[in-house]
């Protein structure tokens, strides 16, 4: 009787501590946010249109936009902050970071007290691109960051000029091989997603290719517009409305499988390029020293709005997919891609001189 009286008292006791440590992390996680969250959205100051290393351009020229649709970073942010805000009291803040090619933005995380309340709208570019191309980035992303929750991903359509007398990815291929060094493609800018995929395909096909760098998506499509250049991968959000343009022809798109929107078009992986996929993405980050409790307070808020059904029209309507990955295979991605495009960046990147300060 004795002996049953300790079992009992010894597992009350440890019933007690484990209800102890149940209300601690309650109180943790009602403790978080304490104060208002801040979503840092990095991106790139806009600049001259820069035409390097052509033979047919002679001077800089600068393209403006009068009206530019919002950029993606800015939408997405907005949908991560309408996650979070209706289960906080504090203010959910938008914080623009320009300049340093997005790393500034990165750095201003990495600044920030590590107690989830700063948070990074980042995306491939800022994650795997810029680390390789660009010289002495000042961090290490697998390192310094933890990926709190996929967003989306991003296809790319590869456009042409619709005076170019070709049809298809291969009428392409079999058009440029006879004119090296002649044919130019534009991108949003140096490094960026579209780049990466204009030299993926320059190199898979052998063609002879001069990458012009444009100071923004709209700006590049309105070189393609005037045949400054005569072709480029457009990010599906900003090539949708002008899929019918009568100065483009849409050839095909960048990702693995052919979209739902885009039925007609095929892949490059189908018109002769095996193994082409490329798309973009987008995240939410915070410091990898970010307490657990924190990150799985937004975590859990914004995947459940991004996989809520309601979402993946609107999402789809802005040339978006939801990222439907498990949080697990979306990390492992991210350092596949990394190793994957490491080689390709790093012999692509522009001397230490051409850095954007």
């Amino acid at each position: 009787m004795r002996d049953l009286k300790g079992i009992l008292i010894r597992i009350l006791g440890g019933l007690g501590v484990l209800a102890v440590q149940i209300f601690g992390l309650a109180a943790q996680a009602e403790a978080f946010p304490s104060k208002p969250v801040k979503i840092v959205i990095p991106y790139s100051i806009s600049g001259p249109t820069d035409i390097r290393g052509t033979q047919r351009m002679t001077r800089t020229f600068r393209l403006m936009a009068s009206t530019a649709p919002a950029p993606i970073s800015d939408t997405l942010a907005r949908v991560a902050a309408h996650a979070i805000q209706p289960d906080t009291r504090h203010a959910v803040v938008l914080e623009r970071h320009p300049g340093a090619v997005t790393t500034r933005g990165a750095l201003a995380v990495l600044r920030a007290p590590a107690d989830g309340h700063t948070l990074l709208l980042a995306s491939n570019a800022t994650m795997v691109i810029n680390p390789h191309y660009f010289h002495d980035v000042p961090y290490e992303p697998a390192r310094d960051f933890v990926l709190v929750a996929p967003l989306v991903t991003m296809p790319f359509v590869l456009l042409a000029h619709a005076g170019l007398p070709v049809d298809s990815p291969q009428g392409l291929v079999n058009w440029l091989k006879p004119r090296p060094g002649e044919v130019n493609f534009g991108s949003s800018g140096d490094g960026s997603t579209g780049h990466l995929a204009g030299e993926l395909f320059r190199r898979m096909v052998s063609a002879d290719m001069v990458h012009v760098s444009f100071n923004g998506g709209v700006a590049a499509l309105n070189g393609l517009a005037a045949r400054q250049v005569l072709l480029m991968f457009a990010a599906l959000p900003l090539a949708l409305p002008y899929l019918s343009n009568r100065h483009f022809k849409p050839l095909a798109v960048s990702t693995a499988a052919r979209l739902e929107e885009l039925p007609t078009l095929p892949t490059l992986a189908e018109s002769g390029l095996p193994g082409y996929d490329i798309e973009g993405w987008y995240g939410v980050f915070a410091r990898a020293d970010t307490p657990r409790v924190a990150v799985a307070w937004v975590r859990s808020r914004t995947r459940t709005v991004i996989s809520d059904a309601a979402m993946r029209p609107v999402l789809r309507s802005h040339g978006l997919e939801p990222a439907t990955m498990s949080l697990e295979q979306f990390a492992t991605r991210i350092h596949t891609e990394s190793d994957k495009w490491a080689p390709v960046l790093r012999a692509s990147r522009l001397p230490r001189r051409d850095r954007e300060s």
